[in-house]
């Protein structure tokens, strides 16, 4: 399941808390991540022109009023399975909070590449490049989707912003740029991954990736304290 900034809680099955005893928003938020559960579940067992409202339905166990109530309309529960799987729903967490050591600062920013790699190989992002292919062919999705997708890259770019200036770095742009290609480039290696299951060659891509990383942002901060330096 996802993990740090997409970290989400996959809960919504295997519930023991009876159902009497529960608020109407706990019940509620229950049966959408069933949905969003059985959508993702369906994206990757049967592909995005075969899930159906109705098979996602019959894999949550929910009566399609019940789910039509939560979702309208199949573009409706497909964003919220983008939002899910991109750590922007009402289940996921924040990133946990760093200390003032400039070690840990720096190994916890580096290691954002390897914890978005772990997520994005998992089924909930994987529905999620499903999504994102059918908006070629969806125009009811293509017409919601870039809104979304823009605002959730664009925060994902202001956070990795934050922690960069936590390290020393000053140059957004570069940062910004990384984080488009990072993205970019791993969705690419899990579409690989999927379809050649060659994890050995799509591991040593993927290393290749975080070398590259490792020479931009030791040249990003040498930059940032030889600036400061000289001003």
């Amino acid at each position: 399941m996802p993990q740090g900034w997409e970290a989400t809680d996959m809960g919504g099955k295997g519930d023991t808390v009876p159902e009497a005893r529960r608020s109407q928003a706990e019940r509620t938020a229950s049966m959408r991540a069933r949905l969003i559960d059985a959508a993702v579940d369906c994206l990757n067992r049967l592909g995005y022109s075969a899930t159906t409202l109705s098979t996602i339905a019959e894999a949550a166990g929910v009566s399609r009023g019940g789910m039509l109530h939560q979702f309208p309309s199949k573009v409706d529960l497909m964003l919220a399975v983008v939002a899910y799987a991109s750590g922007a729903d009402e289940r996921s967490h924040q990133p946990p909070a760093l200390n003032d050591d400039d070690d840990d600062k720096l190994a916890f920013f580096m290691s954002r590449t390897e914890t978005t790699w772990t997520v994005l190989i998992q089924e909930p992002a994987m529905a999620k490049l499903e999504i994102m292919m059918a908006a070629r062919s969806d125009k009811v999705l293509a017409a919601k989707l870039p809104d979304m997708f823009n605002s959730i890259e664009q925060n994902r770019r202001q956070r990795m912003w934050e922690l960069a200036q936590e390290i020393g770095i000053e140059d957004r742009e570069a940062v910004d740029a990384m984080v488009g290609l990072h993205m970019a480039a791993m969705r690419g290696l899990a579409m690989e991954l999927l379809v050649t299951g060659d994890r050995d060659q799509v591991e040593r891509s993927f290393g290749l990736l975080k070398s590259y990383k490792d020479i931009l942002i030791a040249g990003l901060i040498a930059k940032a304290k030889e600036a400061r330096a000289s001003a």
